[in-house]
């Protein structure tokens, strides 16, 4: 084959690739659930752009459900929060998530907080696991199309030789979710990504070694898409924050994260109980309509 054909054919093929990818996700209800990273939002911000701006034709609804301290194990270290509440567990709203969203996709991303910042250890390590089997069964049981389980991001410290890091406890966590096979599940191992990205790095992605600012928001989102087939452009963070288009998907992400979450409920320090949408729903629609009116151009 002439070289100039074979380059034309891998990058329609690459192409066709990606474009699958995203219409697999297209004209889903996607929920995304997490601890704190994915409460405070920037990934999923970043994600939902790249989406509506790569495929302008195609409509994404993206939830964001993350719960800041949740866990999937029940675990808690004494004190937590200055002992004013233990950490809130997924599986107490997991049923109404299912149930009140029906989602077609499920994003997931915990591990962060399972291991309560202590040496690896086995009974921790298994309820790890049987808390994300759990969020498996529950998602298969529910018929969730497509669940995309994202290994932890790092724990950003930097440690002497022989000294604990606790992110040692999360890549063995990050180790163990890539062994898992089941129909219709997918492991992106974000971890592995973020360490070696840091590696590189002389600045850290995560100032208090936990929650990454913007640039590890943005490197989480372009490291999960390329992990279900979208690869995003090389661009600054500055000209990603800068485009209208990221700020009104931004301002859809803040909204439905505050009224979806409501309407769910959740325990954390207290009970949020259910809440109707009210005219959430229609105040979200105006978000979206200038969404889509920003892709056309």
């Amino acid at each position: 084959m002439h070289p100039l054909r074979w380059l034309l054919s891998l990058l329609l093929s690459a192409t066709l690739t990606v474009a699958a990818s995203i219409d697999e996700l297209a004209n889903q209800k996607i929920v995304v659930l997490g601890d704190s990273i994915t409460q405070g939002g920037g990934y999923v911000s970043f994600m939902d752009y790249y989406l509506q701006k790569l495929r302008p034709q195609a409509r994404f609804e993206v939830y964001p459900l993350g719960l800041s301290s949740e866990t999937v194990s029940g675990l808690s270290e004494p004190g937590h929060a200055g002992g004013k509440f233990a950490r809130p567990c997924l599986s107490e709203r997991l049923p109404r998530v299912l149930d009140k969203m029906r989602p077609d996709v499920v994003f997931a991303c915990y591990g962060m907080n399972d291991g309560i910042y202590q040496p690896l250890e086995e009974k921790r390590f298994q309820a790890f696991k049987d808390g994300i089997n759990h969020l498996l069964d529950a998602c298969q049981k529910a018929g969730v199309k497509r669940i995309i389980l994202v290994t932890p991001p790092i724990y950003d410290a930097t440690t002497k030789v022989g000294e604990f890091n606790y992110d040692s406890v999360l890549t063995a966590y990050a180790a163990w979710e890539k062994t898992l096979r089941r129909p219709g599940l997918e492991v992106v191992d974000l971890h592995t990504a973020m360490r070696t990205a840091r590696e590189k790095r002389t600045e850290v992605f995560s100032k208090d070694r936990i929650h990454p600012g913007d640039e590890g928001h943005l490197f989480m989102a372009r490291t999960i898409l390329a992990g279900v087939g979208l690869e995003t452009p090389e661009e600054a963070l500055a000209k990603v924050k800068a485009d209208p288009l990221f700020t009104q998907v931004d301002l859809l992400r803040r909204h439905r994260a505050v009224h979806w979450m409501n309407f769910v409920g959740y325990t954390r320090e207290k009970v949020v109980k259910p809440t109707p949408l009210g005219d959430a729903e229609a105040q979200a629609a105006k978000f979206q309509a200038k969404i889509d009116e920003l892709r056309k151009k």
